[in-house]
């Protein structure tokens, strides 16, 4: 059976620990000199940055550079990254800023404060490099049935925080698993706007993330979680409801690069340095529609906006 460098750290490589200082050995003892290995995380819009990152610097640098595209989660990538066995996956200041130890409470509502935040302890705690962000916002909303939105007046969080509150549970809201049961998700909202003493009555099921979308604009739910940029929203013609308070953290991807190797192999830094500066929220949703919603393969995808950008 071929055994794969990708299922190797899918098996729990990453933990193990091996070493790749300088971009000089990687596992399975395969040589890499100069060779760069491009992770992401497993949804498309990261697969999308991912693959970016891959073809621009297969464009514009001689290293030899390897798809490791849909490795797994922020955990795993982020150690992956850390421990030297991949180079790089783009990863969001939001998150790195809640999930990542040392994991801070306090929401940082500035982008760039929160992404310099990020990056300066990065590179103090893990000699990591967070290179340029995008400045498009990929946070949590709460999508609703525009009709439920406007027979009920519900336009902003605060707005179904009120109705809630005022016994308003008989609707369904859906979400997934994980969002129901984070402190930046779920429960952190419903203490934040003030209902979380009602929110045990609201019917709340669980369901695949990316189902979320079909089932509210089918009508088999009234409200439920998504993500900003998702295509999804527009597709089904759903509602947004206003983060007033601004509870959700800011969600700017950036490249999360291994220090050592991006000492040994600086060519990389101006490659991945201009991506991220050029792609503003309609163009993201752009991007992911024709993969989700069209069906188009994502590294063409990628390919062809850099190359509409003159980035290759």
């Amino acid at each position: 059976m071929t055994r794969t460098r990708r299922a190797f750290l899918k098996r729990g490589g990453a933990a193990a620990g091996i070493a790749a200082t300088a971009g000089c050995t990687s596992v399975l003892g395969i040589e890499s000199t100069n060779t760069v290995q491009v992770s992401s995380m497993r949804f498309t819009e990261d697969i999308i940055l991912g693959y970016m990152a891959l073809e621009s610097l297969r464009e514009n640098t001689d290293l030899s550079v390897l798809d490791e595209t849909g490795l797994g989660g922020v955990t795993m990538n982020f150690r992956a990254v850390k421990n030297g066995e991949v180079t790089l996956y783009w990863l969001y200041s939001g998150g790195a800023w809640a999930t990542i130890p040392p994991k801070h409470d306090r929401v940082i509502p500035d982008a760039e404060e929160l992404y310099q935040a990020v990056k300066r302890e990065f590179e103090r705690v893990y000699d990591l490099e967070y290179l340029n962000r995008a400045p498009f916002n990929n946070t949590y909303v709460l999508i609703a049935d525009p009709a439920w939105a406007e027979r009920t007046g519900v336009q902003t969080m605060s707005d179904f925080a009120s109705y809630v509150a005022e016994g308003n549970t008989d609707f369904t809201v859906v979400m997934g698993p994980e969002f129901q049961q984070r402190a930046d998700g779920w429960p952190g909202l419903a203490k934040h706007y003030g209902f979380d003493q009602m929110r045990g009555n609201l019917n709340v099921r669980n369901v695949g993330s990316s189902l979320t979308y079909q089932i509210v604009g089918e009508g088999g739910a009234e409200v439920g979680m998504g993500f900003s940029t998702n295509p999804k929203i527009r597709q089904y013609g759903l509602t947004t409801l206003e983060d007033d308070e601004r509870f959700f953290p800011i969600y700017n991807p950036a490249p999360l690069v291994n220090g050592e190797a991006l000492e040994a192999m600086p060519e990389m830094r101006e490659p991945l340095n201009a991506i991220g500066p050029t792609l503003d929220t309609e163009t993201i949703l752009r991007l992911n529609g024709l993969v989700s919603l069209q069906g188009r393969d994502p590294q063409n995808v990628a390919r062809e906006y850099l190359r509409s950008e003159g980035l290759i």
